[in-house]
């Protein structure tokens, strides 16, 4: 067995023999065993299809038979209704055993003393008798109890009685196994007055449906209401033996479960053991009666052509199996030939020799493409070995200049850092006029008029406001990127912040001439869930924006609500406006447009990562020439 596979090992033509082969052979046996399944449940689909139809004939079949005995039992009703004397009721009983063939007897049987007390019980009965037909006046037996009778008229309708031995000593009775078809009686005052009742042989039966069968061991079964058995190829088990009393409940409970399927009206197939064998049971409900009818097919006969087409294939499968070895060892020893010569002359490379490059080759087959393309690679490793030095290099620049780069962002944050600082210090100015009037008031407080007082406090409350606002500003920068997350849950009165809003631009442009109007839509007391201080701040420096802006001439202010999902508040002012060049650059922190005006070029900034932080969002509208017009919107939840 070692000399096998070291000889395998050894020869590359055997293994690429072997390789080839077991691809195809797999693919092959995947396609036919593909294709086996497919056929199977072709042949499987096609069984049950015809098995179906076949079941729907044969039910077909005998609803027939029964409804030939209905119809001749409901026929017979009008003349027996109108004709209740006991001489008509032999004649009608004959009557119908004697048109109807399939009939075994008729009885109408009478409620007792109907007729007369001296009577008694009267029921007239005919059966037939091999070529003949006897009519009598049945016997002294208490039939009031059968339920052949009792069923009908408790019902009070008609219906199938299973099937049962009616044989009683001494009296008239069939011999054999009969169901019977009984229908109440009603006189005019629609008073229970009899049951007809008519009879069919349950041997006849069963042999008309057993001669009816798709397979050569397939048969037909039929079931009554508690599962015993009316139609079944070992007629020792009619009537006498049920679907559950055959078999054992342990060994077989698939059969008790195709039972209480056939027992409760179910239309259907399922697979059982029937007699050791695997068999497919089709069945379904007899309509207007309790019973059941079932062809039982063998599988084995199912897929007889199958397997016989598999006993066929096999023996071809392997035939062809050998032949594709053959040829296929041949036609690979062929062509490796020449690639075991080309292998020899490139073992040198095994060496690390990559910068000697082989000889090109002149032939125009598989194998001189094949000692080119192994020069052309050769030269390309020689190439690639270059690239990646040439890749050293660059990569050894770019972390140099990654370096540069990050010695860039640490410089830009000190920047930050000192311009904050920087900043820190404009507040001084405010201070100093702060402190420098404090003084004024302190030495002079008595000696200067009222209106000189008030405006002295007005200035240093504006310049309180001022360093405040920078203060609050430059704290809001300093933790900006630490906040992600703000209180939105209470229920804040939109009016009463606008007002507020409204209030602080009016403080800061008393001494200004700019006209300002606002309008809402709103109505007084609506709300929405927000944080209260960070919409402010917002339209505080939307407002404060606007007036710095407007160039003495006018600001408006909106509020509206915007398909009841979110409030807009729309703050515009005509002035010089923004260029579409600093449009991408006016939310960008530390940046002013002006550098004379006031301010320190965060308001924007921060007015957009509040806004994000309210859920909401902040433009610019791109469509307004006149000035600037910003626009916030919050959702409305």
């Amino acid at each position: 067995m070692k000399s096998v596979f070291y000889h395998i090992n050894r020869s590359l033509s055997l293994k690429l023999c072997l390789g080839i082969l077991l691809f195809v052979v797999g693919v092959f046996v995947l396609s036919l065993g593909f294709l086996f399944e497919r056929s199977r449940q072709m042949v499987k689909q096609e069984a049950y299809e015809h098995n179906a139809q076949m079941l729907n004939h044969l039910s077909l079949h005998v609803i027939g038979y029964l409804d030939e005995v209905e119809v001749a039992t409901e026929n017979m009703e009008w003349l027996v209704v109108n004709h209740l004397q006991q001489d008509s009721l032999f004649a009608y009983s004959r009557r119908v055993v004697e048109l109807n063939p399939i009939v075994n007897g008729c009885s109408i049987t009478m409620e007792p003393n109907y007729f007369s007390r001296e009577d008694g019980n009267f029921s007239a009965y005919s059966l037939r008798d091999g070529d003949s037909i006897i009519t009598v006046r049945e016997g002294k037996y208490n039939y009031y109890e059968k339920k052949w009778y009792t069923a009908p008229r408790n019902n009070r309708k008609a219906c199938w009685i299973d099937p049962y031995n009616d044989f009683n000593e001494g009296t008239l009775s069939s011999r054999v196994m009969i169901a019977s078809y009984c229908k109440p009686l009603y006189d005019e005052d629609e008073r229970f007055i009899g049951v007809i009742s008519t009879d069919i042989s349950i041997t006849s039966l069963s042999d008309a449906i057993m001669a009816e069968k798709p397979y050569p061991d397939s048969y037909c079964i039929m079931l009554g209401e508690d599962g015993t058995f009316f139609v079944h190829p070992d007629r020792l088990k009619l009537v006498k033996e049920s679907i559950y009393s055959s078999v054992d409940v342990k060994e077989h409970p698939d059969i008790i479960a195709l039972g209480h399927e056939m027992t409760s009206g179910k239309t259907g197939n399922m697979r059982v053991m029937v007699d050791g064998q695997p068999s497919i049971v089709f069945y379904q409900p007899l309509p207007n009666t309790p019973w059941s009818i079932a062809i039982v097919c063998p599988e084995k006969d199912i897929f007889r052509q199958y397997h016989n087409l598999v006993y066929i294939l096999l023996p071809l499968l392997i035939i062809g199996l050998v032949l594709m070895l053959v040829v296929c060892w041949n036609v690979t020893k062929h062509f490796i030939r020449p690639i075991n010569q080309l292998a020899q002359q490139l073992r040198y490379i095994t060496a690390g020799h990559y910068d000697k490059t082989l000889p090109p080759s002149d032939r125009e087959d598989v194998v001189g493409h094949l000692q080119n393309s192994f020069v052309s690679m050769q030269r390309s490793i020689n190439g690639y070995i270059v690239n990646i030095q040439n890749v050293n290099e660059e990569t050894d620049k770019r972390n140099s200049e990654l370096l540069q780069a990050n010695q860039l962002i640490a410089d830009a944050d000190q920047r930050k850092v000192s311009f904050i600082h920087d900043v820190s210090l404009q507040i001084r100015t405010p201070l100093n006029i702060i402190a420098g009037f404090m003084q004024v008031l302190r030495e002079t407080f008595t000696l200067l008029p009222e209106e000189e007082i008030i405006s002295f406090t007005d200035t240093m409350k504006q310049n309180a406001g001022t360093i405040q606002r920078m203060s609050s500003m430059i704290f809001d920068v300093s933790r900006q990127d630490n906040t992600s997350k703000i209180d939105v849950s209470k229920k804040v009165e939109v009016i009463p912040v606008v007002r507020e809003a409204i209030c602080t631009f009016e403080e800061k442009t008393m001494s200004q001439d700019v006209a300002f109007s606002f309008k809402s839509t709103l109505p007084d007391g609506f709300t929405v869930h927000t944080n209260r201080l960070y919409l402010i701040r917002i339209l505080r420096e939307l407002l404060i924006n606007a007036k710095k802006f407007a160039s003495q001439q006018e600001v408006k202010m909106s509020v509206d609500l915007v398909d009841d999902t979110k409030v807009r508040f729309i703050i515009e002012d005509k002035g010089e406006g923004i260029s579409e060049a600093d449009r991408e650059h006016v939310f960008a922190p530390f940046v002013k447009l002006d550098s004379f005006s006031e301010g320190l070029g965060l308001g924007l900034g921060l007015s957009l990562h509040n806004a994000h932080l309210l859920g909401g969002t902040l433009t610019l509208d791109p469509t307004y020439t006149e000035g600037a017009r910003f626009i916030l919107d919050i959702p409305n939840t």
